[in-house]
């Protein structure tokens, strides 16, 4: 027997937003030098991840805006990847803190979070393809 595939949680993005947003922030905050570039950066790595989450938008289109203005900083792609790890990894921790009494709950918003990474896998492989 398959399991139904989890449902789609608009509501995440309210929470799961602000906290993207303060990862990709403190990963890029040594590069002082270019602020407005940064904060731009920021904020493509931001939408990125709110179109994975959400499933609209064009991912490969983010990807290369984020991977175009990292370059520009001199920021290397694995830069990038460590932080979408980062990423990954602060909203399975609050989701597991947010839902420690609902497992079902918990579990259907690490999945969406988890489909959400393997669509940008996905993307970049087809990009390098």
């Amino acid at each position: 027997m398959q399991a139904p595939p989890p449902l789609h949680d608009p509501a995440m993005m309210r929470w799961a937003e602000p906290i993207i947003h303060d990862v990709v922030s403190a990963a890029y905050a040594d590069v002082t030098d270019q602020p407005r570039e940064v904060q731009f950066l920021t904020r493509c790595q931001t939408l990125l991840w709110r179109a994975l989450l959400t499933g609209t938008g064009s991912i490969a289109l983010f990807h290369d805006e984020v991977l175009r203005n990292a370059l520009r900083l001199g920021l290397g792609e694995n830069r990038i990847d460590e932080t979408n790890r980062q990423i990954v990894t602060e909203l399975m921790l609050v989701i597991a803190t947010r839902h420690a009494r609902s497992p079902r709950q918990a579990a259907q918003s690490s999945v969406q979070v988890a489909q959400a990474y393997g669509r940008l896998t996905s993307a970049k492989a087809q990009q390098q393809a």
